[in-house]
């Protein structure tokens, strides 16, 4: 064999073994969005209920448009300030809604509601950030899922602030049993004043109507 043909073969088998490795990898990515539309569609179902089917959200059970609507939405909605971490926010609220078998919209609709997407949002009892958590809360589900607190400068990063406010939301998801209405009341009002109301026969429902609004908002942009 020729050492032209030695360095052919080598070759061919460069490009043989990059695309297997390539095809391997796409194979991966394609199951992971595939397992991430089919969370997003069970946690639709779960907080529609009945009304799933004759809402806009049944529309789009297959797409793959969503990241990058996601993406445009936070790019425009972002202050000045964090529009440069815009990809990376988009990637921790898919990541975060993913780990926890949610809907990104979902993610985004209590993102939207409590802080209009401001990283540095300050509320009216001191919750801080994105998703509004306050500073005991932040450092419980910190220690519960062993992720590193850094005091109130935790909540005030985009990403980290994600991680601890949808951990908090399936915390409270999985106390309520997958009832959408009480596990997003509670994420506002807290679990032991959802707990009492229920107890005085009152379903709190002023703050799950506003967040389902917006969470058909943004499919409705879509």
């Amino acid at each position: 064999m020729t050492l032209a043909h030695k360095t052919s073969m080598k070759t061919y088998i460069l490009i043989l073994l990059t695309f297997l490795v390539n095809s391997v990898a796409s194979a991966k990515v394609d199951v992971a969005r595939s397992l991430a539309s089919i969370q997003r569609v069970d946690h639709a179902r779960e907080l529609l209920g009945k009304r799933y089917k004759r809402s806009i959200v049944s529309n789009f059970e297959i797409h793959d448009k969503i990241e990058s609507n996601i993406l445009k939405t936070i790019t425009s909605r972002l202050p000045k300030k964090f529009k440069s971490q815009a990809k990376s926010i988009t990637n921790a609220i898919f990541k975060e809604a993913k780990n926890h078998g949610m809907d990104p919209y979902f993610v985004m609709a209590i993102i939207s509601g409590e802080s209009s997407f401001n990283p540095l949002a300050i509320g009216p009892v001191g919750e801080i950030g994105m998703m509004q958590i306050r500073p005991a809360t932040g450092k419980w589900m910190a220690d519960k899922i062993k992720f590193k607190w850094r005091g109130d400068k935790t909540l005030r990063d985009p990403i980290s602030n994600i991680k601890l406010g949808t951990a908090y939301l399936a915390w409270l998801r999985a106390k309520f049993d997958n009832h959408g209405q009480l596990y997003v009341a509670a994420y506002n009002m807290g679990p032991k004043s959802v707990k009492t109301a229920l107890g005085k026969n009152v379903w709190p429902k002023d703050y799950p109507r506003h967040v389902m609004k917006r969470y058909l908002a943004f499919y409705k942009s879509i």
